[in-house]
């Protein structure tokens, strides 16, 4: 074991009053640095006159024996923190709030890890890492990242998201009180507090420590963590990717009634795109509109029954979301994904049926769907029968298009040439 100077590991640890590093020991042949803490309450001279600390301090107590914890790696070190005084009412299953106001060095008496490397991990964890990419990055065990995931899902969701906030020893703290980093945010409390803690520190007249301020602004983070989640996307560096979608989602989006000169009327009106639609108001128009267009050879009937139909999506476009969602879907889609197939009543399909010739493929799949529907035919030559293998065989090719290209364009190259 080699001794190392203390105040060098106090500052990388972020301890200070009324916490000291007794002692650290370094263990180079396993790569272990074990760090012990020491902690000195502030007394007052007269107890009537005593300050009124922190809760959070006055939790911390002497339990009689050692506590201890795995820190966040130092380098390629594991670090151990050590010590007989800390809040020993923390025994809850979830992390408890007053755990994520306690230092990042110390840990719950019922736990073997620190608040930091909780932080660190649930951090990595909200980003989407998986446990084992989380233990690899942090150079920890599995089985403590588990650990970690497993007690953070257990806490309540009303202020989970502050599992990630960063330690108070975090720079990110004093640069938005020192007013480095502009925090965007929208909450007029928030902003009153940021104002309150910038003057406070600027002012010469009012002595305060920079922990104090830190801890107040921390405190209102862990408190408000449910109404933050633009800011806490801000401080933790969360994906702006992430961020811009949820933006973009947020936005009420505006679907666009296509005009009546636009395809996708004629498209539905002779069912040559299917919305899949259960509303049974709009299925019973398209019955009768689909009727009507093709019982009339009048072009200008026919106009006006695609106006109709356009103006019944117009009037129930509040019932209709789905479907015009799914009509703009169509809309924008490439060109060559809008391909429609010939119509279930078309000779191209029965004579797949009846030639197994005809259009040749190797898709295994799709062989076996023919050859199946080929002994039903055989077995049983009703029309329903056969019509509803046209539809399997038709169904089949409509969504199987990606994987079925040139079958696709020999059924439509010899769909208009079978009449």
């Amino acid at each position: 074991m080699v001794k190392q100077p203390k105040h060098y590991f106090e500052a990388i640890l972020g301890v200070n009053a009324p916490w000291s590093i007794q002692d650290v020991a370094i263990d180079e042949k396993n790569r272990i640095i074990q760090v012990e803490l020491s902690y000195l309450a502030e007394k007052s001279r007269f107890s009537f006159f005593s300050k009124n600390s922190d809760s959070q301090t006055n939790r911390i107590s002497d339990a009689g024996f050692s506590k201890r914890w795995l820190h966040a790696s130092l380098g390629n070190y594991a670090c151990h923190v050590v010590s007989s005084f800390y809040d020993q009412s923390t025994l809850g299953s979830g992390i408890s709030k007053e755990s994520l106001l306690q230092p990042g060095f110390l840990g719950d008496a019922n736990r073997n890890y620190t608040h930091e490397l909780r932080q660190q991990v649930a951090l990595s964890h909200i980003r989407g890492l998986p446990p084992e990419a989380i233990a690899n990055t942090l150079r920890v065990d599995q089985q403590i990242v588990d650990e970690v995931i497993g007690d953070i899902e257990k806490t309540p969701e009303s202020y989970r998201m502050a599992t990630c906030l960063p330690m108070e020893s975090d720079p990110i703290w004093e640069s938005m009180i020192y007013d480095k980093f502009h925090l965007k945010t929208q909450l007029f409390s928030l902003k009153l507090l940021l104002s309150k803690l910038k003057l406070t520190m600027i002012d010469p007249k009012v002595e305060t420590r920079l922990s104090d301020s830190v801890n107040e602004l921390r405190k209102f983070f862990i408190s408000h963590a449910n109404s933050l989640d633009a800011e806490f996307s801000q401080i933790c560096a969360l994906s702006t990717k992430k961020q811009s979608v949820e933006e973009r989602r947020s936005t009420v989006t505006k679907l666009v009634l296509p005009s009546l000169k636009n395809s996708i009327w004629l498209k539905l009106i002779t069912a040559k795109i299917d919305l899949g639609s259960s509303n049974i108001p709009l299925n019973l128009f398209l019955v009768r509109s689909r009727h009507a267009f093709q019982n009339t050879q009048d072009n200008n009937m026919r106009v006006e029954i695609l106006n109709q139909l356009r103006e019944f999506f117009r009037k129930n476009a509040r019932n209709l979301k789905q479907e015009l969602i799914q009509i703009n879907k169509i809309m924008n889609a490439p060109e060559q994904h809008q391909l429609s197939l010939p119509d279930e009543r078309s000779d191209v399909w029965k004579r797949i049926l009846k030639d197994d010739t005809f259009i040749p493929s190797a898709h295994i799949a799709y062989k076996l769907l023919l050859s199946n529907l080929r002994s039903q035919i055989l077995m049983n030559p009703d029309p329903v029968v056969e019509l509803n293998a046209v539809r399997r065989v038709r169904d089949f090719m409509k969504h199987n298009q990606r994987f079925m290209q040139q079958e696709l364009r020999m059924v439509l190259n010899n769909g208009y040439a079978i009449k």
